[in-house]
Formats: C-alpha cells, structure tokens, sequence
C-alpha cells in the first residue's frame, strides 16, 4: 500500500553538481552539546575535550559563518538570535544520520549476524520460531536473507548460510547441522476424503503433488509400484516444498515433502500424517561458511555461536514428528 506524503514531509530536493562547502564538523558538535547542556563544561566532559578545546572549536565555526553563536558572559553562556535559529537545522541534521546510522548498522553496541536460507527452510521452519529466538536474544539483531536474494546481498556481508545439499560446496566449509526425512501428508479434507494411504495401489488413486528436487521419494516409499496406469490421478508439479505444502493444506492433494517443512503445518492441524513410513533424504541441511572466515564453531563470532546453539536446540525442544506413533 503507497502512503502519501504528510505535509510536514519535505519535497524531494535534487542534488547539487557542486555542493556548498560544509561548516566544520567538531564546531557542529561542539556547538550543538553546548546549546543542548547549556554549558561548554558540560559538552566538554560530553566529548571528551577540554573546555578550551570546545571553545576554540566554537570560535572556529563562528569565525567561518561570520556570525556569533553565543553571547558570552563571566559565569555563563547562551544562544544568541542566530544561534538560536541555526540550532534546529543543526540537531535535525545530527538525528537524522543517526537514525540513518542506526537503521542501517544497528545500535551501537549490538551484535548483527546476517544468515542466508533456503526460501523453503526460511518459510515452513525457520520463521514460526524466530519470535522465540528474538525474545531469548533481544541485543542479536538478526538479519534473514533468502538465495531468491542471493546477487542483492554481497558474500562478505553474510556470516551464515543454511543449505540442503549433499555437504560438498567450492569456496565453503560446510557442517552438518540437520539429517531430515519425508513424509506423506494432506489435508484434513483429503483424509476424510481418502482415508490413511495404504500401498501403491491406493496411491494411484489419489492427487499428488510433485516436488522439484525431490523425484525419487513416491518410488523410494513404496519401491515396486508399477508405473502409473490411464486411470491415474494426475500429478501436479511445484517447484518449492513451502508451495507444495500450503498448496496441500489448502485442497485435496496429498504430498511427500520433508518431515521438519511439514512439522508446524501439522501441530497446527492444517495438515495430517497420512502414512506410518518416513523417507530418509538422500541430502541434508548443511551450516555453510564461506572459506577464509574460519572453520568450525570455534571460529564463529559470539553471536554465530548463540544461533547455531539455538537452532540444535529446536530439534531438542520440538522433535520429529513420529507416524504412527
């Protein structure tokens, strides 16, 4: 949704080909805190300066605006008219690049982690659990990129990566982190409508859904079914497990997608386990980091280590889901 301007808002102004020259800045913040505290030996003690090295500063830029800032008196200091004009310009300038700063970097102080996911991962299992993560670790400001933004963000910008795949990736040590099977679900509607899958043979009567990436798991679930004869359902082909599930979730056909995708969508009753077999998958989830960054936990910043843990600790906190059991 656009929103429009507010009338405070500034116009959009173009930029100069030349800009005007810049007051100096250790005049600006030394003429700012001082007109902030209401003293120079307060903004001294502020900036870490002497009171006569936030006075000569003041001096300096009074001296470039050709105007004086303060009246100067035996015991104290105050705005004059200009100074007093000049001073909102000034701040407003100050608490923007803050905020900019802040918006773009983080607080001072904080810990950032940038993690790049798969965009099945992201969706199905990484996301319901983040608020938990955010509320156990509130100073880790935690950035989540997908690969659909894999060229927007640079590689040195990227602390981790979460990816499934047989562990073996040029330019990056990687680290198993997940082990995962599949499972066979669908809709409430579609167990009312079908009953639990059975064999091969009740397979061929149901709609499916296919999954890019994963061809051999229907064969590998049941390994002599025959091809499929003309009165088959058809199937229909998605190219992400997230799509494959919600699109399970939300209609009659069934599909066999990894067991950790599925395990939200399932304690929350939007899906069912309709066979009593996991699919052991021939590939896991591997924690990538790049080489020349380190090798290993011991090599991860603080906060590396704190997500890492944290994650082993989901599998721990919220186990597989158990067919049958």
């Amino acid at each position: 949704m656009l929103l429009a301007p507010c009338p405070a808002q500034r116009a959009p102004r173009s930029v100069p080909a030349v800009r005007t020259p810049l007051p100096p800045l250790p005049g600006l913040l030394a003429y700012e805190a001082t007109a902030r505290l209401g003293s120079i030996a307060a903004a001294a003690d502020e900036l870490g300066l002497s009171a006569s090295a936030v006075s000569q500063r003041i001096r300096v830029l009074e001296t470039q605006l050709g105007i004086a800032l303060f009246e100067r008196q035996a015991r104290s200091i105050r705005l004059t008219p200009m100074g007093q004009a000049y001073l909102p310009t000034v701040r407003g300038a100050f608490d923007d690049l803050s905020a900019g700063t802040t918006g773009l970097f983080g607080p001072a102080g904080r810990g950032r982690l940038t993690v790049r996911v798969q965009v099945s991962y992201a969706m199905t299992w990484l996301m319901p659990r983040l608020p938990d993560f955010h509320d156990d670790y509130p100073h880790i400001d935690l950035r989540v990129v997908t690969a659909i933004w894999a060229n927007e963000v640079p590689p040195h910008e990227v602390d981790l990566e979460i990816r499934h795949g047989n562990g073996r990736w040029a330019g990056f040590t990687a680290d198993l982190l997940h082990e995962d099977q599949a499972v066979v679900v669908g809709s409430p509607a579609h167990l009312e409508a079908y009953g639990p899958l059975t064999g091969p043979a009740d397979l061929e009567q149901r709609p499916r859904v296919h999954v890019i990436g994963y061809d051999d798991l229907w064969q590998r679930l049941f390994p002599h079914t025959p091809p499929p004869s003309r009165g088959a359902e058809a199937t229909i082909t998605l190219d992400t497990t997230v799509a494959a599930t919600q699109f399970a979730a939300s209609g009659l056909h069934c599909a066999l997608v990894p067991e950790r995708f599925a395990r939200a969508a399932v304690r929350d009753g939007r899906l069912v386990v309709l066979h009593d077999r996991l699919v052991p998958l021939r590939q896991a989830h591997y924690l990538l980091q790049r080489e020349g960054k380190g090798e290993g936990e011991a090599h991860m910043s603080p906060e590396g280590r704190t997500f890492v843990q944290w994650l082993i600790r989901q599998d721990i906190e919220d186990p597989p889901l158990q067919p049958g059991g």
